[in-house]
């Protein structure tokens, strides 16, 4: 069964279709609460179903490219990531859409690409959150679409994430522009405003020339590929890459996020999944 309706939703309908036997691939956010998410957890878990959660940014071959660069150790030891995305969404969405009028527009709907992204390039969690939210008065959004944090993942990587859905500065693509810093050089990913598939991802070696990175030809991209990887795992056996018990770690630092903006204090992400009796 695919889950695709507003967030909110979310829990109740995926919780109904599992325990009525079905596999279930959710569209992101999984949940709007981290002990909803949990629940669904445990509910796969119980009725022995597949919970998938679609995460489709990560297949895309300018991605893949920088997942494969960063997980081969070509940066070294990481020193730093930049993100920036930038959309002007004031009538891309139909006047009455549930995002002009939802709580926290930009981190619910949309940080939580990338957020799971930055998981699955770098294999580290999102340890602490630090993040703030405004208005943007010209704007049809009732609350905050754009927000700034200060990340660090395990290991003490800090990240500096930028999103804004109701931008005056030029746009960049959906995946955003990343800078990923290592002690051996740094990649430069950016992409297109229409076609977040195509992109140029370079590697710069300290002292030596910038290089275009070799991307792979994927077979299947986007929510193709996502439907592919279920039913590998339904015919296989073996859960896929962004199955819930994953995800809700991509979750955990989108909901640390929201946390902190309305606390205006830093937020421990790894506290935060300990404190609802995560055990992943």
């Amino acid at each position: 069964m695919l889950v695709a309706s507003p967030p909110g939703t979310h829990h109740a309908l995926a919780k109904a279709a599992l325990e009525a036997g079905k596999h279930v691939l959710c569209e992101k956010p999984l949940a709007t609460r981290l002990e909803d998410a949990l629940d669904l957890v445990q509910a796969a878990d119980r009725t022995g179903r597949i919970l998938m959660v679609s995460q489709n940014y990560r297949y895309n071959a300018p991605f893949c490219a920088v997942q494969r660069l960063v997980m081969e150790g070509e940066l070294g030891e990481l020193a730093s990531i930049r993100i920036s995305c930038r959309r002007d969404t004031r009538e891309l969405f139909p006047p009455d859409d549930f995002r002009y009028a939802m709580r926290h527009p930009y981190v619910l709907d949309m940080s939580v690409h990338h957020l799971d992204l930055l998981r699955a390039a770098t294999g580290r969690d999102v340890h602490s959150a630090y993040a703030r939210s405004w208005r943007v008065t010209d704007s049809p959004f009732v609350h905050d679409p754009a927000v700034a944090a200060i990340l660090d993942l395990d290991g003490g990587v800090p990240v500096v994430y930028e999103g804004d859905w109701a931008t005056h500065e030029p746009e960049t693509s959906w995946n955003g522009e990343w800078e990923i810093v290592g002690e051996a050089g740094r990649l430069l990913w950016s992409g297109s405003k229409e076609d977040r598939g195509s992109g140029e991802v370079v590697f710069e070696r300290w002292g030596h020339k910038s290089r275009p990175v070799e991307q792979p030809d994927l077979e299947f991209v986007e929510r193709e590929a996502t439907l592919q990887i279920l039913r590998v795992a339904i015919e296989g056996g073996e859960p896929p890459e962004t199955t819930a018990a994953d995800n809700v770690k991509s979750l955990a630092a989108m909901l640390g996020c929201v946390r902190s903006i309305e606390s205006g204090e830093p937020v421990d992400v790894a506290a935060l999944l300990a404190a609802k009796g995560a055990k992943l």
